[in-house]
């Protein structure tokens, strides 16, 4: 290793590294879809089934016909049943609230698309504001860390958890306002049907898939994330006055 004026270099091989990567500002979600570990044991149709519908749900959740400022920056990484999603946050206000609205966009309609009758699968995770490195090799910084304690230790539910400090950059913003939803503990989670109108059928749809896959077979904690879902829709979709289309509520036995 050398040191040339307060840089630091390192030679391998003939190569040097200017040790010169940093961290900087970004918004950070990290997934986690439930029950995918267990699809993953099943028969190679069911494994070879359950990888190409998570392609897919990336692939619809960068679809250029949702395009907004700053959608193109939008960084994947997906690893197994985990999915990180990132974007830089700008150093102009403005700007940044338009990164925060891109972000928690893409996010709502990742986790839209996946309850839905194509996927049927819940999602819970954090999203955290904070310093992160992320290029083709690693992900890195204090950013992802609070993303994942927040689903991994807080979230329980199928819910995808805001960290303080994204909810005080949020503020009394009325478009952002419009994401986040204040739940029976307190804690305030994506409201990703904020995207989604007339949706009822292909959520119902979804949630028969999700039943329909368990086959009458699931924990107490399982049914306790069924129960969740279930009331968080119910409750959005009268909130949109969708009353009307009272025979797509979801219900469970």
């Amino acid at each position: 290793m050398k040191f040339y004026e307060g840089e630091i270099m390192m030679l391998v091989r003939g190569r040097v590294d200017k040790y010169d990567r940093e961290t900087s500002q970004h918004i950070v979600a990290y997934l986690d879809i439930l029950g995918i570990a267990a699809r993953m044991k099943h028969g190679y149709e069911e494994q070879k089934l359950a990888m190409n519908k998570l392609h897919n749900l990336y692939t619809h959740s960068m679809d250029k016909r949702t395009a907004m400022d700053g959608y193109s920056e939008i960084q994947f990484k997906i690893f197994s049943d985990n999915i990180i999603i990132v974007k830089k946050l700008s150093e102009q206000p403005e700007k940044r609230l338009l990164d925060i609205r891109a972000l928690l966009f893409c996010v709502s309609n990742f986790q839209c698309l996946a309850v839905k009758d194509s996927v049927g699968w819940l999602v819970r995770g954090g999203i955290s504001i904070g310093e992160l490195y992320i290029d083709e090799t690693m992900v890195w910084g204090e950013a992802l860390l609070k993303a994942y304690d927040l689903e991994s230790n807080v979230a329980i539910y199928p819910r995808i958890l805001l960290d303080s400090d994204l909810l005080s950059h949020i503020g009394s913003d009325e478009e952002l306002s419009e994401f986040v939803r204040q739940d029976f503990d307190n804690l305030c989670f994506l409201n990703y049907l904020h995207i989604q109108h007339f949706g009822g059928q292909f959520l119902k749809s979804g949630f028969q898939m999700m039943l329909d896959e368990l086959n009458g077979r699931y924990t107490e904690r399982i049914y306790q994330k069924l129960c969740w879902h279930m009331n968080y829709v119910n409750r959005e979709l009268d909130k949109k006055n969708e009353r009307k289309d009272r025979e797509y509520r979801l219900h469970l036995e």
